[in-house]
């Protein structure tokens, strides 16, 4: 008999959520990320662009509910007590989650589970700028060859990539592109001011 060692491994969940009230105010964003944390402690504040980024990896198990599940009641909640409309993208990493709310009109979520398949299927298709870190120069730079999409990034052998971008940016584009991103959520409070712009 065979004995496998290894302990089936966590599944990751990142929320990334936008705000969209009708009005913004400091102590309107505070109370929304109030919300947040009744679901989870690891909520992030990112008020300048009024959202918020949530690991909701323990509180999956806490709430005995799955990702879809767990940001419907989170969503509901912000709705209910606020009357705020959100927009939710969840992945396995930061940048997966932060790309699927990107791509997610208000009152609505999208959640791409952690599997390869459905990973790849989500990042391989977006444009190169989709990727966090890829700004408009860096996009046109990859075009010059012949690189337009994640795909393309993720195909790329990285000594190309290293010498097209330096190897910094290289790597770290590569990583996401294979929907690579150990970047945790840091939790912390609510800033003291906030950007009503």
């Amino acid at each position: 008999m065979n004995a496998n060692p290894a302990s089936p491994r966590r599944t990751r969940a990142i929320l990334r959520i936008h705000f969209h009230p009708a009005e913004r105010s400091e102590e309107l964003y505070g109370q929304l990320l109030i919300v947040l944390d009744g679901i989870s402690s690891r909520v992030e504040p990112l008020p300048a662009d009024w959202s918020a980024c949530v690991d909701l990896t323990g509180a999956l198990t806490y709430w005995g509910r799955d990702v879809e599940g767990l940001v419907a009641v989170l969503r509901l909640r912000l709705l209910a007590l606020h009357g705020v409309q959100s927009s939710a993208g969840a992945g396995p990493t930061r940048s997966i989650a932060a790309m699927a709310a990107d791509v997610t009109p208000p009152g609505a979520a999208t959640v791409i589970r952690d599997d390869p398949y459905e990973i790849a299927a989500f990042l391989r298709t977006k444009p190169t700028s989709a990727l966090p870190g890829i700004g408009p120069k860096t996009a046109r730079t990859l075009a010059r060859y012949g690189i337009t999409t994640v795909a393309d990034i993720a195909d790329t052998q990285l000594p190309t990539l290293q010498r097209i971008l330096g190897t910094a940016a290289a790597r770290h584009a590569h990583d996401l592109a294979h929907g690579i991103d150990e970047r945790p959520v840091v939790p912390g409070a609510a800033p003291k001011t906030v950007s009503a712009g």
